[in-house]
Order: structure tokens, then sequence, then C-alpha cells
């Protein structure tokens, strides 16, 4: 039984893998989708890019560390909004669940989007495998860390990443202001 085990791991990790590989001049670019928020408007995540970096937070009602992540969350999305960050927490709750979710975001004073993604769709562009899943995406659209499961602390190196993000895009500014002004 074990070994079929390992031969099985072995061979979806086989079927993954020339997904998973990129030169490096390739950029990993994120999908763009559009999905409805708590209030039943659309919203489109290319929309949001050219502002800032966009964090793309997976969840549902029933994960506790997707809960404790997005309250982390919170925090860091306060600090960093007025810089052009954007969180957008992508909730999977099904129908027997779903009336949860705007209670829950209410009750923990959560001021990011949430969007349904009742479908999946979402999830399967992303290859969203496990959750909490979190995707930090720069201005341009290139997705630059996304990491699954969430320990205290995490949000400390996505803050992190953040601020690299940011200071790359003010280091940018100044060069995006010149090519304009050359127009």
């Amino acid at each position: 039984m074990r070994t079929i085990f390992s031969k099985l791991i072995l061979f979806l990790f086989l079927l993954i893998l020339p997904f998973s590989v990129q030169s490096k001049e390739e950029k990993n670019t994120a999908p763009n989708f559009v999905a409805k928020n708590l209030d039943g408007k659309k919203m489109e995540m290319k929309e949001l890019l050219g502002s800032g970096p966009v964090l793309l937070s997976f969840w549902s009602t029933s994960c506790k560390p997707c809960i404790k992540e997005l309250s982390a969350l919170q925090k860091v999305y306060k600090k960093y909004k007025e810089k052009g960050f954007e969180i957008l927490a992508i909730d999977e709750d099904g129908p027997r669940s779903i009336s949860k979710v705007r209670p829950m975001v209410e009750g923990l004073k959560w001021e990011f989007p949430v969007l349904w993604d009742q479908s999946k769709d979402i999830f399967r562009k992303y290859h969203v495998l496990g959750i909490p899943h979190t995707v930090l995406i720069d201005k341009s659209g290139e997705i630059r860390y996304t990491h699954t499961t969430y320990r205290p602390g995490d949000e400390e190196v996505i803050k992190k990443k953040i601020e690299e993000l940011l200071d790359e895009q003010k280091e940018a500014s100044p060069e995006e202001e010149g090519e304009k002004s050359e127009k």
C-alpha cells in the first residue's frame, strides 16, 4: 500500500512539474477574474492592479487558520491601504454555509472586499489546493509570492513583501513620470 501511495505522489509531482517550471524571462502573470462582493457588485481584479500590490486570500468560514490570517491581515490592510495596497478575500463557501459569511465579516470588522467563488473558478485559475492560500501580485500583474497555510507571524513575512513592492513602486515612479513628460 505504501509503495502505491509513493508512486501516486511521484506521478502527481511529475504531472504538475512542467506547469510550475518557468524560465526567468517568463513572468508568472496573475489570471484576471470577475466576481461579486458581498453587496452583489462585480469586481474585476485587473482594475485594482494599477494602484499597487493586490493580495488574494482564499478562505472559507469553516477554516479557522483562514480567519486568523485574515484578521491579522486586516491590520496590514489598514497600514498600507492608502499607499494603493488591496486585499481581496475570496470565499469558497457553498450553499449550506454562505449565510455565515456576511455576519462573520461584519463581526470581525474586515474592511477589505470579500468576494464569492461558489463555483471555485478563481480557485482553479490560481491552482489553490488548500486553504488558507495567499497570493501577492505586484501592480504590473506579476505573482510575486504565494503561501499555503497560516501560522502566527506569517503576516510579518507578507508585510515585508508588501513593503518591498511598494518600495519598487516608489523607485519606478520617477522613471514613469519622466516617460510621460517626454511624450
